[in-house]
Parts: structure tokens; sequence; C-alpha cells
């Protein structure tokens, strides 16, 4: 098996539903960038993620974006994959002549999506765009300041436009406002300030909750009045107990007796993740990320040997908490009675659950350079992504996150 890490990147659309992944990937032996051996990488990511590892295992039912190169392209090497779940990126280091422009006549006609990559020196024109569905403009590749006028010369054309690399709030924001079709990059997981007001009362009752769950001291009568008060939470709860993920031979119906079930350790997991995702209001695949990075960090911590994993699911769990809350995490955690441990691995990625939090981050974002410098084995790295993701994905579906 080739030893390659795989990962993947959500595509929005302007309400914030998932419309897709963009695969990132880069095999361990091959340290430099990918656009110096594009086909052998293309080559390797494809065999693995769709003929070792899945496509669904990856992408669910979402479209996988994936950069293919031109031995590909031009049909001098037969496509493995099938065309109503992928969208073939044109990178931006292949020429477009013509004998790509007549390969991408075929596969449009034959029912290929194609998206083309921004770069400083592509010239759009008609011949070029013709068989194109998505035009991906990278928005770091223009000052933002003369982003406008490249989005009007994209717009010359009917091709849909995807807002690539967008990494704040604050361009996601000026991005909406140019009417983008199509959004990427690590915006999502940014906490968005509004200062001069108000905690929610949502985020408050959140607070008050983590503040009980995780309380070393934790009275588990106050902790069942609290889980009560909230009539919505209390029914999510009891309808995860009682799911067929617990497989349980009687039928729970009181919050006292879900707290007996499940104890101590595994009420804080799950109370966590239905209270989170009930005060979430920007996306649901921000739960599904904090969830990902949960259990990703609790595998690591399992396959090294450390105690307590979980604590370092907790940890990938919590990682999301500033976006959450739209509040500094440093503001979070000093309302929170959590150890001295995890706030530090929280706050500056320090001890052996920082460290573990930060290589998954670094996997996430597609950080291969970051990831192979941790000298955790890619193989474990990937499958406890994958493994991360399934998990994820199930406990969406019995949750309805």
């Amino acid at each position: 098996m080739i030893d390659i890490y795989v990962g993947r990147q959500p595509i929005y659309t302007p309400s914030m539903e998932v419309f897709g992944y963009e695969l990132l990937y880069r095999a361990k032996e091959n340290t430099s960038a990918l656009h110096e051996d594009g086909e052998k990488a293309s080559s390797q990511v494809i065999f693995n993620t769709f003929i070792e590892l899945g496509i669904d295992k990856i992408v669910e039912d979402k479209l996988a974006f994936l950069q293919v190169d031109r031995v590909y392209l031009t049909g001098k090497v037969l496509l493995p994959f099938p065309k109503e779940q992928v969208v073939m990126c044109i990178p931006p280091w292949l020429d477009v002549d013509n004998e790509l422009l007549n390969s991408l006549e075929l596969l449009h006609n034959q029912g290929y999506w194609l998206a083309l990559e921004d770069h400083p020196d592509l010239v759009l024109t008609e011949a070029v765009t013709r068989y194109i569905n998505i035009l991906k403009l990278n928005i770091h590749k223009s000052p933002l300041k003369s982003l406008r006028e490249r989005v009007i010369d994209f717009r010359r054309f009917p091709n849909k436009i995807l807002a690539d690399h967008v990494q704040t709030q604050e361009e996601y924001d000026i991005c909406q406002e140019f009417g983008f079709d199509f959004y990427q990059g690590n915006f999502l997981s940014q906490p968005k300030l509004i200062h001069g007001r108000r905690l929610p009362a949502r985020r408050f009752s959140l607070l008050k909750l983590l503040t009980c769950l995780y309380d070393p001291d934790v009275d588990m009568r106050e902790l069942e009045d609290l889980i009560r008060q909230d009539v919505a939470l209390s029914y999510r709860l009891l309808r995860m107990v009682n799911s067929a993920y617990y497989a349980l031979d009687t039928k729970v119906e009181s919050i006292r007796h879900a707290l007996v079930i499940l104890g101590l350790k595994q009420i804080r997991a799950w109370l966590t993740i239905l209270a989170m995702s009930e005060v979430n209001d920007r996306s649901n695949t921000l739960m599904t990320t904090a969830m990902i990075r949960g259990k990703m960090c609790e595998l690591l911590a399992q396959s090294t040997g450390f105690k307590q994993e979980d604590r370092f699911f907790t940890v990938g769990l919590l990682s999301i908490l500033d976006a959450i809350m739209d509040l500094p995490m440093s503001e979070i955690l000093q309302s929170l009675p959590l150890t001295d441990d995890i706030n530090q691995a929280l706050l500056n990625h320090k001890g052996p659950m920082g460290e573990l939090l930060g290589y998954v981050i670094d996997y996430e974002n597609g950080d291969w350079n970051a990831v192979e410098s941790s000298g955790v084995s890619s193989i474990l790295l990937r499958d406890s992504y994958l493994a991360a993701i399934a998990w994820a994905a199930e406990i969406s579906r019995r949750i309805q996150i």
C-alpha cells in the first residue's frame, strides 16, 4: 500500500451548506511541492482514494473536487472514478493548449464536471471557459482592493465562481458582497466577534452547562436539574441513549436513568456535542469538524500509548468552542473549570493533548510539511482521520445535527 496522506476541505454554497469536498493529498515520500511531480502524486491519490479507500468514506454523498493532471485529462490514462461524484480540477501548472482544450470538450460532452483553478497568468477567453463548470478564484492571488475587478472579469462568462482560500470571517463577508457561488477556506472555524453585544441566552446556557459538566466536583443532581430545564436537550439526550447505537435491553425514560447508564465520561461527551449543536448557528460542518477532531485526538492517543483518551477527545471537541461562542478562547476558558493542561492544550497546543490537537488541525488543513515533522505515522494519521469521519457521520445521523 502506498503511504499517503488524504484529507478534505469543505466547499460551501452561499447558504453555508456543503456542496462538496476538495481532496487534499500527498505521498509521504514526496516532500517537494506537488507541482514538481504532479502526475505521480495525482496517480497515487486517485488509486488510493477510489480503489483502496473508497470515495464514499471520505466525501460521503457529496462531490469530490480532485486535481487531475494532463495524462488523465487527455485520455492517456483511463479515468478510474465515477463522473457523477467527481469534479476534476485543472491545476494552475498545466498549460491550457489546443490538445487540452480538445480533451476538455470530450470530457464535458461525456458529462464530467470541470473546474479551472486561478493563477496570476491565467487569461480567460471563451475558448478556455466554454467547457468549464466552475472557475476557482484564489482571493489571495490578488489584493482585496483589486478583487472586485477580478470578479468582474470572471463574470463575463456564465461559469459558476468559487472563492478559494477564504481564511477569515472578514474575507468571507467581502466575498459575499461580490456574490460568489461557492466558498472554500478555513474561515468557518474563526469566531466572528461583535463588540458591545451581550452574550445571547442560548450561548450563556451552553457556558453554564459546560461549567457544570467539567466541574471536577460536579453534583449529579444539579446536572440533572440543569439538563431537565432544557426540554430540547433532554429529548435529544434520551433519544440518543435509546438509539440502536447503545442497543440497551431496557428503555431509558428519565434524565437520571440516562446519567446512571452512561456515566460521567460519556455524558460529558454527548451533552457537549448536543448542547454545542443547539447553539451553533453557522454551519453543521462546524460541529462535524468538532467531532472529527475529538475522535481523531482520541484514536491517536489510544494508538500512541496515552492514557485517559477521553481527555484528548474533550480537547478536540472543545477546540471549536471559540467559533461556536463567537468569543476568544482565552475569554471562554476563564469561565470554565477545566484543568490547566486542557487549557494549555486549547490555548497554546502545549503538552501531549495540545501537540496531538496541533497535528490533527495540521492534517485537517492539509499542511503536510507540518504533519510530516510531527513524527507520527502517515498511515496512522490517515486511518484515524477516515475513522473519525465515519464516526462523526454516523453520530450526526443518529442525533440529527
